[in-house]
């Protein structure tokens, strides 16, 4: 007797975002078919109380995800304000005609301000910045004297790159104290145990009543696996030919 084997790919390859959404794949596959529910209603049971844990490993990915979007927007702000120290130390150590009193008023603006913005804390960058812009949109002529050195760009970036910073910083320290910390490892690898008592249990009965009752829902699983085992492949080629894998599209469930 030919037994049939639901083919499997590796978990533990698969990112906690991918993770969160092929386990609900494989419950919303299993449940389609209802000789699975009739002979396997425990172990059905036993994966899909996992749902609400993973929901958690979701949230927290989420807030993880706003904490590297954060990281990126200071990044991005201190090039900005650096930006425009270096070209106002420039212009102040060579005089060039024509921009003398351009450069005065740039070098003033800095004295008052310091140069030494991109180095503070997270909130005293945030209120120094909001002052820099202040005292530039209030002070006569200094937008002219940005354009002069053709900074209006590099302005209008650093000015945007610092409302949205503090905007994720005050929708992160909320979030941060309403999202309980789990632990993902944990969770995962139990949920793996459940999958695979699931699986098991389906060859088990497949071999049982001689497969054909339950081909259809092991070919379809067995289907996601090929799919999910193809992508881990592309992903771990990748990441052998030194390509950075750690910001690339989630794997989803294939839809076809």
């Amino acid at each position: 007797m030919n037994t049939l084997k639901i083919e499997r790919f590796r978990f533990d390859e698969l990112k906690n975002a991918e993770f969160t959404l092929v386990v609900p794949h494989i419950v919303n596959i299993v449940e389609k078919y209802p000789i699975a529910l009739q002979q396997l209603p425990k172990r059905i049971a036993a994966l899909k109380a996992f749902l609400p844990e993973l929901d958690k490993i979701e949230a927290q990915e989420r807030k993880w995800r706003d904490a590297q979007q954060l990281d990126e927007y200071e990044r991005l702000r201190d090039a900005y304000v650096n930006t425009l120290i270096r070209t106002e130390r420039t212009y102040a150590r060579v005089a060039i005609p024509g921009y003398e009193e351009a450069s005065k008023k740039l070098t003033a603006l800095f004295d008052k301000h310091g140069r030494d913005i991109a180095d503070d804390r997270n909130t005293a960058e945030t209120q120094r910045l909001y002052n820099l812009v202040e005292d530039i949109e209030r002070t006569d002529g200094m937008l002219n004297i940005l354009n002069v050195f053709a900074l209006t760009p590099v302005y209008t970036a650093m000015k945007d790159a610092n409302i949205y910073f503090d905007k994720l910083w005050q929708l992160r320290n909320t979030e941060l104290s309403e999202v309980e910390h789990i632990d993902t490892k944990a969770i995962r690898a139990a949920c793996v145990k459940a999958i695979n008592a699931l699986y098991e249990g389906i060859e088990y009965w497949a071999a049982e009543s001689e497969n054909a009752e339950w081909k259809p829902l092991i070919d379809e699983i067995s289907k996601l696996s090929a799919y999910y085992k193809q992508q881990i492949k592309a992903r771990i080629t990748r990441r052998k030919n030194k390509e950075n894998t750690d910001s690339e599209p989630t794997i989803k469930p294939n839809a076809d």
